[in-house]
This record gives C-alpha cells, structure tokens and sequence, in this order.
C-alpha cells in the first residue's frame, strides 16, 4: 500500500498514512518517525512546531 498523504502545515510538517495504524511524521529537514496511531501522529507535528523539539527527541518518536 502506498503512503498516503493525511496532512501537511504550513510549517512544513507532514503526516502519512503509511498502512491503517502506522503513520510517518516528517519534520521540515525530512527527519522521518513512524508511530502506531493518528493521534500520536498529531500529537508529535503539535510537539515538533510548537516546541520546537527535533523529530528524534520527542517523547512520542517510536523508533523504526
């Protein structure tokens, strides 16, 4: 199945509908993370523009 484009900011921040239930978060350098649900996904776009924390250091980042 391919990636699935669910949002894109106006920061540069993506999300992508990967398979149902696993989603890939892109920062604005296209550091990528994949987690299991869409909230998460959300929840780390929320953690990576307003806190301006690298995709690698956010709590919610699940290692691929």
């Amino acid at each position: 199945m391919p990636a699935f484009a669910v949002a894109c900011t106006p920061r540069g921040s993506s999300i992508e509908r990967l398979r149902p239930g696993r989603y890939r978060v892109c920062d604005t350098d296209h550091h990528c993370r994949e987690v299991e649900d869409v909230w998460s996904a959300f929840e780390l776009v929320r953690e990576l523009e307003l806190e301006g924390a690298p995709v690698s250091d956010t709590s919610l980042a699940d290692p691929s």
